[in-house]
Parts: C-alpha cells; sequence; structure tokens
C-alpha cells in the first residue's frame, strides 16, 4: 500500500471516528435538559366566613375547620380547678407539617409559644355566645357559666373556666366556627368535655 493511500485510510478513520464521538449519526444524541418540577403549593383554607380577627393579628396558614376541643382540668384553683381548652385541627393538606408539628394525623392551631398561636385559636373558635370574648362558650350540666352554678369565665381568657364544684364542663366553639366533616381520623365536633369529680 502506498504511502498516500495509507494517509487517506488513516484520514478516513479519523473523520468517521469524530462523526461518531461528536454526536453525528451516533445513538446517544444528547437529550434537552430536564426541568425540576415542584410540587404545587396547597390552596389556602379559606377564613370562616363572619370571624374576623382583630386588628393587627395574623394567621398565616390559615388552620383547617376545627376538629374539637381539648377540655382538661388544668391546674388546682382553691377547692376548684381551672379548666383549659385548646382547639385541635386535622392535617389537611399537610396543615400540622407546614406549622411545625410534623406529620401527624392532627395538631394544634400552632406549637406553644409561636406568636401566631393566640389569632390562629381565635380563627377557629370564634367568639363566646355568652361574653362575646375570643374563646369557647362554656356550661356546666347544659347551664351558663356565668358565676350562679359551679362554673365561673376566667376573668382574663375565655379559653379557660373555674369549676368549683362537680359536673360535666363542656367548651363549645361559635356557631360561626367551621367544623371538619371528613372521617380521617374521625368527624370534627364543635365542643369539648371534661368531667369534674
Amino acid at each position: 500500500m502506498s504511502t498516500h493511500a495509507s494517509v487517506l485510510l488513516f484520514c478516513g478513520t479519523l473523520a468517521i471516528g469524530a462523526t461518531v464521538h461528536c454526536g453525528g449519526d451516533s445513538p446517544s444524541t444528547p437529550q434537552p435538559p430536564t426541568v425540576p418540577t415542584t410540587a404545587p403549593s396547597p390552596s389556602p383554607t379559606p377564613p370562616p366566613v363572619g370571624i374576623v380577627l382583630p386588628a393587627g393579628m395574623v394567621c398565616d396558614p390559615t388552620p383547617p375547620p376545627m376538629l374539637g376541643l381539648k377540655a382538661v382540668m388544668w391546674r388546682r384553683h382553691g377547692n376548684g380547678w381551672v379548666l383549659d381548652s385548646t382547639p385541635i385541627v386535622p392535617n389537611v393538606d399537610r396543615y400540622c407539617d407546614r406549622v411545625g408539628f410534623g406529620d401527624w394525623k392532627f395538631c394544634f392551631t400552632r406549637p406553644e409559644g409561636n406568636p401566631q398561636r393566640e389569632a390562629c385559636d381565635y380563627l377557629v373558635v370564634g367568639q363566646a355566645s355568652d361574653t362575646g370574648r375570643w374563646g369557647p362558650t362554656w356550661t356546666i350540666d347544659g347551664k351558663p357559666c356565668d358565676g350562679k352554678a359551679a362554673c365561673v369565665n376566667q376573668p382574663d381568657n375565655q379559653f379557660q373556666a373555674i369549676a368549683r364544684g362537680p359536673g360535666r364542663y363542656e367548651a363549645c366553639a361559635s356557631p360561626l366556627a367551621r367544623v371538619y366533616d371528613g372521617d380521617d381520623p374521625y368527624p370534627g365536633t364543635r365542643c369539648g368535655q371534661v368531667d369534674v369529680p
């Protein structure tokens, strides 16, 4: 084979190799870059109709409808008890996780100490029908907590009442408050009860 033919064969081989390597007819044609996708943010829950927070109070994201009120005998008060109530909400649209609780089935409106906790509790529960203050309406054995029976509204916190005797104490959210109507973990209720012996 002549030198001239060897050079031509070598150059031809290089040209074919370069074409295949640089994406000519190669089966490994470069693909367009993939664009990362993000999951859409959950749509915000609208606030309850008729419940407007006091000026300057913020609750964002808005809690889902109330699952119930947790009512407990909180601490001793003379011969009775201070009762306390806290609204519980379901983990709709990952709400509990978004406000710092994790992937729970239900949670409070915000963790203890969160600056929006009070506003979010107000938004979920509304105002008491007897006092007009933010918080639930308290009763004992179906009677108003007006100080005449064994029940007295806490003077500076409507989420609490003072139990001065035995009975079934109930804290109920405003009729304007929205109540969860699903069944996971269970259907919601407007009230919470605690039996004081």
